[in-house]
């Protein structure tokens, strides 16, 4: 019996800056097919086979997701909102 790396496939929407789940239970090449069709996409080893047939309602798609998005909101550019310097000095004679 060969073990087969399964993966999951993640899509960025550029409007919310969040991922979603797109297809799991993949085997590598059909899932790099996906990878390499989308730039926002990201490829993830599964630990396991996901049991539900529906990526975007599996449980365990759902939880890496949500970790990918806070992983990219905190690495994306301008995430520190309050970074800006206060050089601002108000002068009131």
């Amino acid at each position: 019996m060969t073990d087969i790396k399964l993966k999951a496939v993640f899509i960025l929407n550029p409007e919310t800056q969040t991922f979603k789940p797109t297809a799991h239970n993949l085997g590598a090449d059909l899932a790099m097919e996906q990878f390499s069709a989308d730039p926002n996409a990201r490829v993830i080893d599964q630990t396991e086979r996901h049991r539900n047939a529906d990526a975007s309602k599996c449980r365990s798609c759902k939880k890496q997701a949500e970790e990918l998005t806070s992983t990219h909101n905190e690495s994306a550019p301008g995430s520190e909102q309050g970074s800006e310097p206060d050089d601002q000095e108000s002068e009131s004679d």
